[in-house]
């Protein structure tokens, strides 16, 4: 689950509570839980339901999807962030990619929940990134050789004050469909 779901999910689960329904305990149990593991343990235990290996690591103590040895390698190697300079070094895509999560159809509005979690986001004033050219783990390694595939939605860029950075060292472009819905909320 990304962490775009999850706050979708939490959104529509804090919007049930506020209205009196009773949520099941386990279900903010597994929203904490998906926080803890990592993609590659998860992906691993899921693939591997039967294997029981000693724990490598004090995560694992708590089963295999809590690892964290794993490490990723990346499609690209990152640059070294460079320092802003002003409000100017952030500014939007100059169109949506061919992906935007913004566009119908996308799998970020194929669900009602979050479709509304993310055209609330350009009135929120909370800025949605373009991932054109941040680096993404190709696949994951475990010390003892083990490896698992990367997602091609797990995108990982570097990130300095809640600004991310692409590979090359620039900082991350606005979301050329979250910019558009963010000029027409302030007008």
């Amino acid at each position: 689950m990304s962490s775009f779901e999850r706050l979708a999910v939490q959104r529509l689960v804090d919007k049930a509570a506020a209205v009196g329904v009773d949520i099941p305990a386990e279900l903010g149990g597994l929203l904490g839980r998906l926080e803890c593991s990592s993609y590659p343990a998860r992906m691993w235990a899921q693939q591997h339901p039967d294997e029981d290996r000693p724990p490598c690591c004090w995560g694992a103590v708590n089963g295999a999807e809590y690892c964290t040895c794993w490490r990723a390698v990346y499609d690209v190697e990152q640059a070294p962030p460079r320092p802003l300079t002003g409000p100017q070094d952030i500014t939007p895509r100059p169109s949506m990619c061919a992906d935007c999560a913004f566009k119908p159809g996308s799998p970020e509005r194929s669900e009602h929940f979050t479709e509304e979690a993310l055209l609330e986001l350009p009135h929120s004033g909370d800025p949605f990134w373009c991932h054109d050219g941040m680096r993404r783990p190709t696949h994951w390694e475990h010390p003892d050789g083990r490896v698992v595939p990367g997602s091609p939605d797990d995108w990982q860029p570097v990130g300095i004050n809640g600004i991310p950075y692409r590979a090359d060292g620039r900082p991350a472009l606005l979301c050329a469909g979250w910019a558009a819905l963010a000029a027409k909320a302030s007008r």
